[in-house]
């Protein structure tokens, strides 16, 4: 894919009056924005050092990148609040930090009103489940994310029957568990996902950029295959709808509100969240917030709200929403 600019020199030099506080300037929308996909990283290596071999386009290019430009806190609120983002989740960044999740969780305890945490751990780890009760405890994590591609067979780890016990854990607590499955094995993951879902009901399952629907292969469902149709039986099953994932969209010459609607159509609009994909997407990240919104004319003010805001806010809970209740 080719990518576009990074962020704008402007959002890097900006003042901010207040970090903690949100101090929108030009709201994009007449309702305020939950941002779901943000990615934070500083360059003070000495003390968050870099493991960057599961970057994509290779340690030393994204090393360097995060030295020269960091998506610290000033960076990305200065970019919240030029946009109406009253608050957003902390995604932890695999690229630039894998399971360290110690710069996240930091910056959150900084500014709890603000950034929420979902973190990256390895899924079939024995202490994993432990590790993320403690979480949920101490950090007022919203979740745990995964991804990664499956196996020849097409088993991922994270659906495997290795990551049972992380699985229970998110039940028990009622965190969010969200999902990137790549590669060409991802309709056994989608069948996988639908799997999961009706074993752990208690857990608000999000998938990441729709689960990549490829509108170029399969125009008349915009991209949705058999198996992510299925899923829409699952109501803890939600859909992220990104800037990433705009950008493949665009890319396949599909025009965004079309493609937003048909999806609005078949899941229902209080099934998707949002997000912007800041620190990843190199892209005009404004302009793409204005994408997206553009994407939704057309919609009810109130599925609006559910997209951009309302959904997040029920699936994305501090410490997990707790047991389910019979």
């Amino acid at each position: 894919m080719k990518r576009r600019t990074f962020l704008k020199s402007t959002l890097a030099t900006a003042a901010a009056a207040s970090l903690a506080e949100t101090a929108f300037s030009k709201p994009l929308a007449p309702f305020k924005l939950y941002d779901t996909h943000a990615h934070f990283y500083t360059n003070e290596p000495d003390k968050y050092p870099f493991n960057a071999r599961g970057a994509r386009y290779g340690a030393e290019r994204m090393i360097a990148k995060a030295m020269a430009k960091p998506m610290t806190p000033e960076v990305v609120f200065r970019f919240w609040d030029e946009v109406g983002i009253e608050k957003g989740l902390g995604v932890q960044y695999n690229s630039t930090y894998s399971t360290d999740n110690r710069y996240l969780l930091d910056i959150c305890a900084k500014y709890p009103e603000r950034i929420i945490a979902v973190v990256i751990l390895a899924p079939t780890d024995p202490a994993t489940p432990e590790t993320l009760a403690r979480m949920a405890k101490e950090n007022r994590i919203a979740g745990v994310r995964f991804t990664g591609s499956g196996d020849s067979s097409g088993t991922f780890s994270f659906l495997s029957d290795g990551a049972k016990g992380v699985w229970e854990a998110a039940n028990d607590f009622g965190l969010s568990i969200t999902l990137m499955p790549l590669g060409p094995h991802v309709p056994q993951a989608l069948r996988r996902v639908a799997e999961h879902a009706a074993r752990y009901p208690n857990v608000k399952i999000v998938l990441d950029h729709i689960g990549f629907p490829r509108p170029q292969d399969l125009p008349k469902t915009f991209g949705l295959t058999a198996e992510h149709l299925a899923l829409t039986a699952h109501k803890n099953v939600y859909y992220k709808y990104t800037t990433f994932l705009m950008e493949m969209i665009l890319e396949a010459k599909v025009p965004l509100k079309d493609f937003l609607h048909h999806m609005v159509g078949v899941y229902g609009a209080d099934q998707f969240v949002w997000g912007t994909d800041i620190g990843n997407s190199e892209v005009d990240d404004v302009g793409f917030v204005r994408h997206a919104l553009d994407s939704a004319e057309g919609l009810t003010l109130a599925q609006k709200k559910a997209i951009f805001y309302d959904t997040a806010s029920r699936v994305f809970i501090p410490g997990g929403r707790g047991p389910a209740h019979s």
